[in-house]
Parts: C-alpha cells; structure tokens; sequence
C-alpha cells in the first residue's frame, strides 16, 4: 500500500526541483520537458507518492483495419500504439485505438466513436488517404498525422526522417563497395515510402551512380499481403541481380531473401540487402538482417505532444532520427 505522507515537496526536494514544476508533471499539464516529467513520475513511484488518477481527457488514435497485426507494419504500429498509450496515460488521458474499415476509409465516413465521446484530439496512423485525412482536419478537433503526412493537408505530423535514414542505407552499401544496387519500395503507396526512394536517389547521383528501376517501386496495392508476389513480379523483371538491394520495409527484405533463397542464391554471399522499421525482435523478421531502427518511442512522445502543448504553433512538421542497427546481410565487396 503506498504511504499518504509522501509529499509533492518531498519529490521536489529529492530531485533539486521546484514543487510547481512536480505538480506540473503530477497534473499532466504543460509547462515543463516530457524528460522531465518522466523524471518527476518516476521518483514518485520510487517515494511510494499516492496521487489522485485525474481523467483529463480522451484521444482517438484510428488506424487503418487492413493493416494486418501479423504483417511487418503491423508490428511497428502495434509497438507504437502502446507507446502512445502510455504516454497519453501520464499526462492524464485515455488513449482509444479504433480501426477504420475501407469502406469507411473510401467514403469518408468519420469513426462512430468521434460523435460518441469528448476528445481532446485525433490522432491518424500509418497510410490513411489524402481524402480521409482532409476530412479528419476538417472536423474542427485538433489533429495530428503519425507516420505520414500530405502536402496540402494542414495538420501536424511526425514521421521518421524517411529520405535521410534511407540515404544513409545506402551510403553504407556504396561504401561496402556496391555500385549496382535497387530500391525496393512502394513508393506511391505513402509518404514515407516515398521519402526513402527520395533518399536512395540522392545518394546514388551524390555518388554518380545508375538509379534503378523495377515494377514495385510503381505499386499502389493497398493490401500488404499482396507485396510478397509483387517482390517476385518485380523480381523477374530485372535484367539482372543488382550487388545490393535497399528495402522500404524489413518484409519486403524477408520476401526478397526467400525468393532468391529458392534460386540458390543466398545472402550475403551473393546478394546484399538492407530493411527499414527492425522488427528484429519479433519472429517473422529476417536473422541477421542489418536494418534501420525507427524511433518508436520517440515518435510516440511527440505525436500526444503535437496534441496536448497549447504553446505549439500549429501545423508543423516533425522528422526524427533514428539509427542503422549493422548485421551480417551486407558483404564487403570492396577487395
């Protein structure tokens, strides 16, 4: 049971902060860095402090249904939304994760659940259409887009740095030796799949390399469980093996290893690749597979952030970094 004498002076004292700045954190209001209330929440749980669990308000999150949850972005949003959960929850609010079907998603219809309770704001994930999320802006709630954006959509949104991670993949590959090296990435399919190839070709005319090109880069399939056989589509389509691949998605990595695996072709020995997102840690991703990590729990923090700071200047945009994690997929083939 927690002791009832513990007070918000007594956290302010063990930290070397001000009481207003613990009864800030305590409150879930503004006014002070998400370090810094993370720091103030903590110690009142390592002091016992028993405070009042204060409802400030709701959030919707809505997510697309034809996102499968055993897919690789499934995954990743899955990892994300309890992260948004959580942090929505220290500043005082229920999160409501609700899915939306493509019928609604096609006409536009807004989620039930935005006529049935107050909320503070809306938050979209992952690859809603320009038309949808024109009309969620359109609603007069305050609204946020977490993993994607549209120009021309007035709303904040806060992504990985799409272009700048991929550039960097691909660098690695070039310094690894590769010269012949493919994107495989649906490109139309949402922005930040069309902010990696942007990265990919920056690096390749930095290097003066040949931009290659394949069928998937073109896809606009919607479905996810389509992907593996447009890989291989795309696949026979190529004149020939580049030395390298980069991949918009570490699945897409998982469907260009098995397809060559059943050509007796194997990775690295004969083909190098990179993925995006490193779901590694879950059982589907591909060993070994040397990917970049999306900072989740960063993109987390600031897309509650984005709803709940008053003292923002709205809308604006955010990019986060985050970092390549090196396995073994990638041969030098420098010697």
């Amino acid at each position: 049971m927690k002791r009832k004498n513990v007070t918000m002076g007594d956290i302010a004292e063990a930290l070397g902060i001000s009481k207003n700045a613990v009864s800030l954190a305590l409150a879930g209001k503004d006014g002070i860095s998400e370090a810094l209330r993370s720091q103030i929440l903590q110690k009142a749980d390592e002091l016992n402090y028993a405070r009042e669990e204060k409802q400030a308000g709701n959030i919707i999150a809505l997510i697309p249904r034809r996102i499968a949850p055993g897919a690789g972005s499934g995954f990743f949003y899955q990892g994300l939304c309890f992260q948004m959960e959580a942090y929505a929850r220290e500043r005082g609010y229920l999160l409501f994760i609700c899915s939306v079907s493509e019928e609604e998603e096609d006409r536009c219809i807004p989620h039930p659940i935005l006529r049935q309770i107050p909320c503070a704001g809306v938050l979209t994930i992952g690859n809603f259409s320009k038309e949808y999320c024109q009309m969620i802006s359109q609603l007069g709630l305050r609204c946020a887009m977490v993993d994607q954006y549209y120009d021309g959509v007035p709303v904040d949104s806060v992504t990985t740095a799409n272009s700048s991670a991929c550039y960097l993949l691909t660098e690695y590959l070039i310094q690894m030796g590769h010269k012949s090296i493919q994107f495989f990435g649906a490109s139309r399919k949402t922005s930040s799949l069309e902010d990696r190839w942007n990265g990919y070709k920056r690096a390749m005319r930095d290097y003066r390399l040949p931009i290659l090109h394949n069928p998937f880069i073109d896809s606009m399939e919607r479905d996810s469980s389509h992907e593996h056989d447009l890989v291989k589509t795309a696949l026979d389509a190529l004149p020939e093996l580049p030395t390298a691949f980069v991949c918009g998605h570490d699945m897409t990595a998982k469907s260009i290893m098995y397809i060559l695996g059943e050509r007796g072709l194997h990775c690295p020995e004969d083909f190098s690749i990179v993925g995006f997102d490193n779901v590694q840690e879950t059982a589907i991703a591909p060993e070994g597979l040397t990917s970049y990590r999306t900072p989740k729990e960063t993109i987390a923090q600031a897309a509650v952030g984005m709803l709940l700071d008053e003292h923002l200047v709205h809308p604006y945009r955010v990019q986060l970094f985050g970092e390549i994690v090196f396995r073994d997929s990638v041969r030098d083939i420098r010697k």
